[in-house]
């Protein structure tokens, strides 16, 4: 048997359940979990705001852990391996697969912690395509965090927003637990880093891990602060991890020209935009969403992290009991960085 925090209805608490340890099938692995990442996205998968999601269900997908077993078919992996988990469920044939877009597969299924049971467990089964091997000198806390809060950003400005050195990178919601690693990815690009957010501690962190400059929007017009910090120029991407129709509605404002807007964070309720269309035609601006990362990438993104050239932000730790308490604290975005579970 094994100890789980099993979620068994929207917006209720997790509930810890002792689990029969699940056996792996031909091509699947089990892996003895040692450490499973937390953030914003768990906190909007437990209020139905992501589809797909069926319960009950182990959630938790930023997982690093050891090869315990695995199947007859399987010869990618053995166990004893040192693993992290790449947690998009994909086909790897259709257009998008093929093309090296995996996270548009056609015949998406969902990801690890949400059709599938994930990382707040002492025992995670997942298909053995979905195992990436840890790089030596990466721990498995580090490398379960790298497979989304670093990958996803290393996805974003190498793919959709095309950074270039000397670019000016406004990230919103910088302290939090994707934002302190986009705040670096950026960096590894060589952009100049505006990072704003509501926490003064939240951006003392941010600056601590590389922003330029950092501005406290709490009660300010967060469009306006950033034009004058950039001499009315505006920037050239600008990341809203955050996911509000506000934060959205002041990134488009405070784009320069040929600016893009990326989505990092869930939509949380928005249903429409306020924006002036004008903006798309006569200033060229990109409006585009950025959506996880590839396992190549997350390979090249644990690559970054062995090199030291991004640091996971991981400023708490916690036993896999305390998650109701963490997640209370994640929603109220007290926590700056990010958060891991840690197992025997």
């Amino acid at each position: 048997m094994m100890k789980a925090m099993v979620l068994r209805e929207w917006d209720g608490p997790l509930i810890l359940e002792q689990r029969p340890i699940p056996q792996p099938g031909p091509l699947e692995v089990l892996i003895r979990v040692k450490a499973c990442g937390t953030g914003l996205t768990l906190i909007n998968l437990k209020a139905g705001r992501i589809p797909g999601v069926t319960l009950p269900r182990i959630i938790g997908h930023e997982i690093g852990g050891v090869v315990e077993e695995v199947g007859s078919l399987v010869t990618t992996c053995q166990p004893g391996d040192r693993v992290c988990v790449g947690f998009y469920i994909t086909c790897g044939y259709c257009k998008w697969c093929i093309d090296g877009r995996e996270t548009l597969c056609e015949n998406f299924t969902g990801y690890v912690g949400a059709v599938i049971d994930g990382g707040y467990a002492e025992y995670v089964k997942i298909p053995a395509r979905n195992a990436i091997p840890i790089p030596e000198g990466v721990g498995f806390a580090e490398a379960g965090v790298t497979t989304d809060a670093v990958a996803t950003n290393w996805h974003l400005f190498k793919e959709r927003s095309k950074t270039k050195p000397n670019d000016i990178a406004l990230v919103v919601g910088a302290g939090g637990g994707v934002g302190i690693h986009t705040v670096q990815v950026a960096k590894a690009f060589g952009a100049h880093v505006i990072g704003v957010d509501r926490s003064d501690d939240k951006l003392e962190k941010a600056k601590e891990y590389g922003a330029d400059v950092v501005i406290n929007v709490r009660d300010k017009d967060m469009a306006k602060e950033v034009r004058e910090a950039t001499g009315g120029r505006g920037v050239d991407v600008a990341v809203d991890t955050v996911g509000t129709k506000e934060t959205m509605e002041d990134c488009i404002k405070a784009l320069a020209r040929g600016g893009t807007l990326a989505v990092v964070g869930v939509p949380r309720d928005v249903k429409s935009l306020n924006f002036n269309p004008g903006q798309l035609l006569f200033d060229e601006i990109v409006l585009t969403g950025s959506r996880c990362a590839t396992k190549q990438e997350i390979r090249e993104s644990l690559e970054l992290v062995r090199r030291g050239l991004v640091k996971p932000a991981i400023l708490q730790t916690f036993r896999l009991e305390d998650a109701n308490k963490v997640h209370e604290l994640i929603d109220k975005m007290q926590l700056p960085g990010r958060t891991v579970f840690l197992f025997d």
